[in-house]
C-alpha cells in the first residue's frame, strides 16, 4: 500500500509503523521527523545496562516515564 506520510500526523504514522512493521519506507520517515530534542540513551554495553534499558522502556510503555 502506498501511503502518504507527509499527510500523517506523528501520532498517525507511528501507529501506521507498529502495524506495518515491514514498511522500511515509513519507518524511515518516522525515524526523520523524531524531536532531535529528545532525550538519548546509551547503547547498553553489559547486562546490567541491558536490564536497566528494558527498565525504562517497560516503564514508558506503562506510561510511568
Amino acid at each position: 500500500m502506498n501511503q502518504n506520510y507527509e499527510q500523517m500526523s506523528f501520532t498517525e504514522l507511528r501507529a501506521y509503523v507498529v502495524e506495518n512493521r515491514e514498511d522500511i519506507e515509513a519507518l524511515r520517515f518516522l525515524m526523520s521527523k523524531r524531536d532531535l530534542n529528545s532525550k538519548g540513551y546509551p547503547m547498553p554495553v553489559t547486562e546490567a545496562d541491558i536490564q536497566a534499558q528494558m527498565e525504562i522502556i517497560r516503564r514508558k510503555i506503562n506510561g510511568e516515564l
